[in-house]
């Protein structure tokens, strides 16, 4: 079997939103019918919200989410944004991390745009197209699934969550296999070393030596 390692794959243009989200854009550049090109988009905006949400939403935010999606096709995707877009020769910033709000999240680990991208999948026509979003959805939600968590996850699991969420209108094939948990795990813990090894790591203390010419006295004991 032939296997999928990090330097055999294809760099990222915007790593803040992963494997996953460039993924979605590779498979929308496929898509010959310009209408599905744009529903698609939305729904990768909607899953760009969740890995990269922001504390401030409104137009500038979103208006970022749609240059970043344009740039992560590398200035390809060919649809109907809502707002201009535009070659960026300086590089993008990622936008900053924040809280989800209680929102009545079936499972708070995968975020409310995770909830509302599968039920959206819920009610395109079944077909290939839909499959492969669901499987890109699934990695996802299994990635996230372990980064909350910290431990590893059968297929079953995410498999059962999405018929959960969905009401059982999705589900995934039988057969088909997720990204292994090992994989995610040492991904995780790859990034983990490299944010540590960013800051420079732990500082270690050495004891100071004893000032050179200095002598030291003992008190001699009278018996």
């Amino acid at each position: 079997m032939e296997r999928d390692y990090n330097t055999t794959r294809e760099g990222l243009i915007i790593r803040e939103y992963g494997r996953n989200v460039q993924n979605l854009v590779t498979y929308a550049l496929t898509i010959e019918d310009r209408n599905k090109r744009t529903k698609l988009a939305y729904i990768i905006i909607s899953v760009m919200q969740q890995v990269n949400p922001s504390s401030s939403i409104n137009d500038e935010y979103y208006k970022k989410l749609w240059n970043h999606l344009y740039a992560i096709s590398e200035y390809k995707l060919d649809i109907d944004y809502p707002y201009e877009v535009k070659k960026h020769e300086k590089e993008l910033h990622p936008l900053k991390h924040m809280e989800y709000k209680e929102n009545d999240i079936v499972y708070k680990f995968y975020g409310k745009n995770t909830e509302l991208v599968l039920k959206v999948l819920a009610d395109k026509d079944p077909g290939e197209e839909r499959d492969q979003l669901l499987l890109i959805m699934a990695n996802q939600m299994k990635e996230l699934y372990i980064s909350w968590n910290k431990n590893i996850v059968s297929d079953d699991i995410i498999n059962n969550h999405i018929i959960k969420i969905t009401d059982g209108k999705l589900k995934l094939d039988e057969g088909v296999e997720l990204v292994s948990s090992n994989t995610i795990l040492k991904k995780i813990n790859s990034s983990l070393a490299s944010t540590k090894s960013d800051k420079g790591g732990k500082k270690k203390f050495t004891k100071r030596p004893a000032p050179k010419g200095k002598r030291t006295f003992t008190k001699k004991r009278r018996y």
